[in-house]
């Protein structure tokens, strides 16, 4: 099976259709839909409407489907959909078939039951390693100590365009005519990682690095986020708050209420001007690298 998933990925339309991949049992099966592969159930247990999302995994239950292309096996009606996540890679093989494996476990033991248990049970199993957690926790941090920045020193309010499309979104921050990128970094020098197209490309793009220090003399994430809820004049948008709670899901709890940081220093880029490279090959594909931005020219912080 996992082998004709695989292919199905890539080989079915990208219409927004909902395409059959594999029936599992009259009400349980595998679907495709936009290259994003999705186990869904026939909502029989009636589990009111609910959304929930993990780094790998998306909830949705109740949901009207009326068709399905290419396949008329399962009739219309209320499903419950758990949807699986790629990467920007695509999908990891072991996490495809581990996905697959339980999915289909839940059919034939469970017959489809406990769907939200079911859910649950897998974002334990396919949520981030502790170092990845302790990444996303400096990287939340440094994201929202820059919009707390703009908002305090400058009177702008970037939290509506925080992740407007959610924490997968290509960018940080989209606004009309431009996008920011923010890399959070502890180390020393201002070294950040960079994905070449995703930064340098026909958008019109700024790079902002926050550099921090774990310091006693510091705050916890979680203390950012109360200073910023309880913020008067800004943040007051339901997209902030929406996205406050999806990465906090990314993070340690005990860590985001336990480590303190300090921003240091707070830089932004043009990236036309710090682009490193005057062309890339076009056999040149995916290229990631360390850009050391010491020595680079600041956009002025006035």
């Amino acid at each position: 099976m996992l082998d004709r998933i695989k292919q199905l990925l890539i080989t079915v339309p990208k219409d927004g259709a909902i395409y059959l991949a594999e029936k599992l049992s009259q009400r349980t099966g595998f679907f495709i839909t936009n290259g994003h592969l999705l186990y869904l159930v026939a909502n029989f247990e009636g589990i009111s409407h609910t959304s929930f999302t993990t780094d790998y995994l998306l909830l949705n239950t109740n949901v009207d489907i009326q068709s399905f292309e290419n396949n008329q096996l399962f009739p219309s009606g209320k499903y419950n959909i758990l949807e699986f996540l790629p990467t920007e890679q695509g999908y990891e093989e072991n996490k495809l078939e581990s996905f697959l494996n339980l999915c289909v476990s839940h059919t034939e033991y469970m017959g489809g039951k406990s769907f939200v248990k079911f859910f649950f049970s897998l974002s334990e199993l396919f949520q981030d390693p502790k170092a990845q957690q302790f990444k996303n926790l400096i990287g939340l941090f440094g994201e929202l100590s820059f919009l707390k920045h703009m908002a305090s020193k400058h009177n702008v309010d970037l939290s509506f365009h925080w992740h407007k499309g959610g924490s997968r979104d290509k960018y940080e921050i989209s606004l009309e005519d431009i996008n920011i990128e923010i890399k959070t970094t502890a180390a020393i020098d201002e070294e950040v990682t960079i994905k070449h197209t995703q930064l340098f490309n026909a958008d019109q793009n700024y790079l902002v690095v926050v550099c921090v220090e774990e310091t006693a003399a510091g705050q916890t994430l979680n203390q950012l986020i109360s200073s910023m809820l309880f913020d008067q004049t800004h943040f007051k948008n339901y997209n902030f708050v929406l996205n406050i709670e999806r990465e906090k899901r990314r993070v340690s709890p005990v860590e985001a209420n336990r480590k303190t940081f300090s921003v240091k220093v707070i830089n932004l880029y043009d990236a036309t001007i710090i682009n490193p490279f005057d062309s890339i090959p076009g056999c040149v594909s995916q290229l990631t690298y360390k850009l050391d931005l010491v020595e680079k020219e600041c956009v002025p912080d006035n």
